[in-house]
């Protein structure tokens, strides 16, 4: 069965995580891909076709949202949490964000129906395909500190 932007019955951020296509940043909703960041529409095709399963991947996002905040610093909605670390909600660690403050800006958003701030703001979204961004967010992916660097450099 494929599972699409007009017909999805499975939920796309767990399927993302578990095969191994992303991990889930502060925004509490968003899988963002090592290479893509969160630019990507996503679908799936279920089946019950045995497969051999790919792992999750850590590739240092989970390091990198505690440290920048940067989404949570421009969302004009006011729905993306400040807290330092993920907390356990439906069996996964996550940043709970305000999906209600986040569809009532939307919603009343004079300047259309949609934001995406959090994907414009973001270090690790790629803007621009280059060696500079590669070089960026493999930095960025070494831990807390090498975050603090990647995020004091996309200030700059």
């Amino acid at each position: 069965r494929a599972n699409h932007i007009s017909n999805y019955e499975a939920v796309m951020g767990p399927c993302l995580i578990a095969s191994g296509l992303g991990e889930l940043s502060r925004t509490g909703d968003c899988v963002a891909h090592p290479r893509l960041g969160f630019r990507h529409k996503c679908a799936a095709v279920t089946t019950d076709l045995p497969l051999v399963p790919d792992n999750p991947v850590d590739f240092g996002l989970q390091d990198f949202c505690r440290v920048c905040k940067k989404c949570a610093d421009n969302c004009p909605g006011g729905a993306i949490t400040f807290d330092d670390d993920p907390v356990e909600h439906n069996g996964y660690l996550r940043w709970n964000s305000d999906a209600q403050k986040c569809t009532i800006f939307r919603s009343t958003n004079k300047e259309g129906s949609s934001c995406g701030r959090c994907m414009k703001v973001c270090p690790w979204d790629s803007k621009e395909q280059s060696w500079f961004h590669e070089a960026g967010t493999w930095i960025g992916s070494k831990g807390e500190n090498s975050s603090r660097l990647l995020k004091t450099i996309d200030d700059m």
